[in-house]
Parts: C-alpha cells; structure tokens; sequence
C-alpha cells in the first residue's frame, strides 16, 4: 500500500469514532505514545555528524544580548525557521 492508501484507510476507520469524546481521547493518547516510541527510537540511532566544540567564555557572554519580538519572527522567514528548529 502506499502511504495515501493507508492515509485513507486510517482516516475512514477513525471516522466512525470521531464523535465520541472517550474514542478520542483514546485514539489522541495512542497516537502520542507512539509518535513518543518514534522519537525515542530516532534519537537512538541518531549520531551527530559534527563535532561539538566547547564555545569561548569571551563569545558565551554576550549570549542572550538579542532579542526579537513575535512580530519580528512571524515576518522574517529566516528568524522563524533558525528557531523552529
């Protein structure tokens, strides 16, 4: 199956729960344990492709001296991305 035909096929086995308020709750906590199962297993096999490098005391403190505002970070596409991340 493809990922749009199993897509499907959850969604039309789910729609007959959705008006229960305990069928939800279930499905919502399932779905967290497993996306929670996911990320675990991911920072398992995740290895860090770069070296980490202590930063100097002399650039540390000036860490924290800029800030933006929520404005600033909706309207610039590289300040919202940089802290999406």
């Amino acid at each position: 199956m493809t990922a749009i035909q199993l897509r499907a096929e959850l969604f039309r086995e789910m729609n007959p729960m959705l008006e229960n308020e305990a069928m939800l709750s279930k499905m919502l906590g399932f779905v967290k344990k497993l996306f929670a199962e996911q990320q675990a297993e991911k920072k398992v096999t995740d290895k860090k492709p770069y070296q980490v490098i202590e930063v100097d005391p002399e650039i540390k403190k000036w860490s924290g001296c800029a800030s933006f505002s929520a404005d600033e970070i909706e309207n610039d596409p590289r300040l919202n991305a940089i802290l999406s991340r």
